[in-house]
């Protein structure tokens, strides 16, 4: 399991904070508000009562199909738009899939142009990916027939409405029988004031030997009737970042990496339906360069309406965490049973904001300057041993003394290498960085060049024999 997924596991929240209603306009009712107090942990789907009141589109900005209907059709049930469908099918041929396409109040969507993605994977053959397209009829039904069944082909349906994109999860056809899907497709906004979500943020920062490895994860929670469609939202990172990669997901919401800047937000935040708020993720990982020092601060900007961060460090027994404007950090084990320290941020006014934040991350374990100055001291003394060897010292003065130096020479490494092993049992060097200096420092003492200690010798002791007996008269006759 990812660090990604580790962090969820870890921060299970009951509920979100009421600082999500912040995202609400003026214009959502009561119920959209108390909705957004009380979904459940970032694990399981929620369940909250959708909102009352229709949220109108901000002029210029959406527009909902099919203006002019009847206001209540009877996909729409006590005003809260239907689920999408997406289900085999006995009534349909195999290798069939029949699509309709539907406004958020539920009246098709006539010449609504639908593309079918397809994608072939098998293990022998690799991974293929082609495109079918149709057009929606006057009651918003397409179909796709002659299609390949079996798990080697996944199929999604999709619709792209303005700005906005509206896709089904893949699915594949079963032998016997064809997919019905039914498809809703809402108003949409890029603005971030006109739409009704909230945000949870997650940072997990992992110090490795020679970087930080961070893990970034927004869960978006839509509880109005627009979709939001983020446009020039970008995430600044900390300065220096790198190895900057983002989660491939099954829809289109996802982050792209801003050379030298940051992450830029993408995708369609669709609202929920049958009840429950809409819900999406998006995740990406990055570095951050590692010095040798004992402290890491960091800024790191956030998007619009987010109601919680929580900032994440693994953390041994001598680091702390700090992050400007968060509660004071909460030790707790991780899922491998890793101390890790947990900062929090809820917002509890409407009309309070988190833009940004500063984190500190102290007690970080450094290679300590001595033992590289006792590997330069080696270095010196081999140096000066190989002249003497040459005959460059001809005086046996000299020779005694640079035999002394590598003697002492010898010595300090000898306690820096004990040094080396006592960190390492305390866990305040890593594998990485306690293997390259552990082979530094004896790769230093073998060239100091000097003799190993002669084996303590055994005295010799009285060994029996058996002596020869005299010949008798007899024998020597």
């Amino acid at each position: 399991m990812s660090a990604v997924r580790r962090l969820i596991a870890i921060c299970l929240v009951a509920g979100l904070p009421v600082g999500l209603a912040h995202a609400a306009t003026p214009t959502a009712s009561a119920s959209a508000k108390a909705s957004a107090s009380a979904p459940p942990s970032a694990s399981a789907a929620p369940e909250t009562d959708a909102p009352e009141a229709r949220q109108e589109p901000v002029a210029g900005e959406a527009e909902s199909p099919g203006e002019g209907q009847p206001a209540v059709p009877p996909d729409l049930a006590n005003g809260v738009p239907q689920a999408d469908v997406n289900e085999a099918s006995p009534g349909l041929a195999p290798g069939t899939i029949s699509a309709t396409i539907v406004t958020d109040r539920g009246l098709p969507l006539a010449g609504q142009p639908v593309r079918l993605g397809i994608m072939f994977q098998k293990i022998a053959e690799g991974e293929s990916r082609s495109e079918k397209f149709a057009q929606a009829d006057a009651q918003g039904n397409v179909q796709f027939t002659g299609l390949t069944r079996g798990s080697d082909n996944a199929y999604r349906v999709t619709v792209k409405v303005g700005a906005a994109n509206y896709q089904t999860t893949p699915f594949n056809l079963k032998a016997e029988m064809g997919q019905r899907v039914v498809l809703h497709v809402f108003p949409s906004t890029s603005d971030s004031e006109a739409a009704a979500f909230g945000m949870r943020g997650y940072l997990y920062v992992e110090t490795r030997d020679d970087v930080f490895q961070c893990e970034a994860l927004f869960r978006v929670f839509n509880i109005g009737q627009l979709s939001w469609v983020p446009k020039d939202v970008v995430i600044q990172l900390p300065k220096g970042f790198k190895a900057f990669k983002a989660q491939e997901g099954m829809t289109d919401v996802r982050f792209d990496e801003v050379e030298g800047v940051g992450a830029r937000l993408s995708g369609t935040f669709a609202p929920g339906q049958a009840g429950a708020p809409g819900q999406a993720e998006a995740s990406f990982r990055f570095q951050l360069p590692k010095a040798n020092e004992d402290t890491l601060v960091f800024r790191m900007t956030v998007p619009p309406h987010v109601a919680e961060m929580r900032v994440i460090a693994e953390a041994s027994s001598t680091m702390n965490l700090s992050v400007d404007g968060f509660q004071a950090p909460v030790p707790m084990p991780n899922q491998n049973g890793q101390r890790v320290l947990v900062a929090v941020k809820q917002l509890r006014d409407r009309n309070e904001e988190l833009k940004d934040f500063t984190a500190t991350i102290s007690g970080i374990p450094t290679v300590g300057s001595g033992r590289w100055f006792a590997v330069a001291i080696a270095g010196c003394m081999a140096i000066f041993g190989a002249f003497a060897a040459r005959g460059a010292f001809d005086s046996d003065a000299a020779d005694e003394s640079a035999l002394a130096d590598k003697k002492r020479a010898r010595e300090l490494l000898l306690r820096e290498l004990e040094a080396l092993e006592v960190a390492r049992r305390e866990e305040r060097i890593g594998p990485r960085s306690y293997q390259q200096s552990r082979v530094a420092l004896i790769d230093a003492i073998a060239r100091l060049g000097l003799p190993t200690a002669p084996a303590p010798t055994r005295k010799k002791g009285k060994i029996m024999t058996l002596r020869k007996r005299p010949k008798s008269a007899a024998e020597r006759g």
